[in-house]
């Protein structure tokens, strides 16, 4: 696992050296500027000038994180409702945290950092909600994204209450992980639908990328094609978007972008999909010598929550590396489709094929 990690790691760097030859905190500051409200895009040009003038690398490094900062928190165009939703979320988070800690133990921490996250994300979002009229991909991105969180939340909180010891996490850490995954696959997923920096193509590859994976997952989920680190169904749906919005557009950003967001949008729901699966089925029989050893001292009252425990912790880390592996494959896809066009237009081979200044070659 480790290394299959480590090779994703390096494919995106690769991919990103091979985009671009400024240093990280200079990437960091392009991307994170071109999140910044409609009313404030001229911050843009003026901050990555201004990070040219900055020398040393601890200083460039922390003045890219405090534009990473202002473009997660902007000063807020609707205060007011920024405050409302920061004091309602964090209301309730305590009230559910202390629902929780009663009657779920083992998932307080869980339910307290989700809580928090999604208050930060409610409250980030209510003061620059809305900068771009809806459209239909837009809300169904939107929608795809909500119900995900939603279904994974109530995922695990059905496994806490058939199984609670399927749940327990003496570290934390895996309750940690997952509060931070679903919060990332939130922002992406609304971001789609707050601002103005997808095509429609980019959505519209997406959406359909992202609903044929969870058609995909619900066919496939009690069978083994969809367990794993990394979901070949996500894959399939991530190299199938990325590959036809990069021969419809020509464009390769676009076609990361769709390979990306029809990753972010199924995931959870795969997830959610893959979790209650695997409860359903109720797993009663250890088949190898590794979990027949393992479970004499692990402290599980039963077979059963032995077995979820071990394959909720697998599909937590599977669900926090997907959009890193994602990327990498989106990238790399797109990558390819630009190189064989940019080959066939050369050859004379491909009149009629759009660059990316919109034009015709040929």
């Amino acid at each position: 696992m480790i290394l299959i990690l480590v090779a994703v790691l390096v494919a995106v760097a690769f991919a990103l050296h091979t985009r671009s030859r400024r240093d990280l905190p200079e990437r960091l500051v392009a991307f994170s500027t071109a999140w910044l409200p409609a009313d404030r895009r001229g911050w843009r040009q003026a901050l990555v000038a201004e990070l040219s003038a900055v020398r040393g690398h601890r200083e460039r490094w922390l003045f890219a994180a405090g534009v990473l900062r202002l473009a997660l928190f902007p000063p807020a165009s609707r205060p007011a409702s920024a405050r409302t939703c920061a004091t309602v979320g964090a209301l309730t988070s305590a009230v559910a945290t202390a629902a929780a800690a009663r009657l779920l133990p083992t998932l307080a921490v869980f339910v307290a950092a989700f809580g928090l996250l999604m208050t930060a994300c409610a409250t980030a979002f209510a003061g620059r909600w809305p900068r771009v009229a809806p459209s239909g991909t837009r809300l169904a991105a939107g929608a795809a994204a909500i119900v995900g969180v939603l279904a994974v939340a109530a995922a695990v909180v059905g496994v806490g209450i058939a199984h609670p010891a399927a749940t327990r996490d003496g570290t934390h850490v895996f309750s940690l992980v997952l509060a931070a995954s679903l919060s990332m696959y939130l922002i992406v997923g609304l971001s789609v639908t707050v601002t103005g920096h997808t095509t429609r193509a980019t959505r519209w590859g997406g959406v359909i990328g992202a609903s044929a994976a969870v058609v995909a997952s619900i066919l496939l989920a009690h069978t083994s094609t969809i367990t794993g680190l990394i979901s070949p169904v996500i894959a399939g749906a991530t190299l199938a978007a990325a590959i036809v919005v990069g021969v419809v557009t020509g464009d390769r950003s676009s076609a990361t972008r769709a390979g990306v967001l029809a990753a972010v949008l199924s995931a959870p729901l795969h997830f959610a999909i893959t979790v209650v699966a695997l409860e359903s089925s109720h797993p009663t029989t250890l088949t190898n010598p590794y979990d027949i050893n393992a479970y004499r001292g692990s402290g599980y009252p039963d077979v059963a929550s032995y077995l979820l425990g071990d394959a909720l912790g697998g599909e937590i880390v599977s669900f926090a590396v997907t959009p890193l592996a994602m990327y990498a494959l989106a990238a790399v896809a797109a990558t390819g489709i630009d190189r064989l066009r940019a080959g066939a237009a050369r050859r004379g081979t491909g009149p009629g094929l759009a660059t990316r200044t919109g034009r015709t070659a040929g």
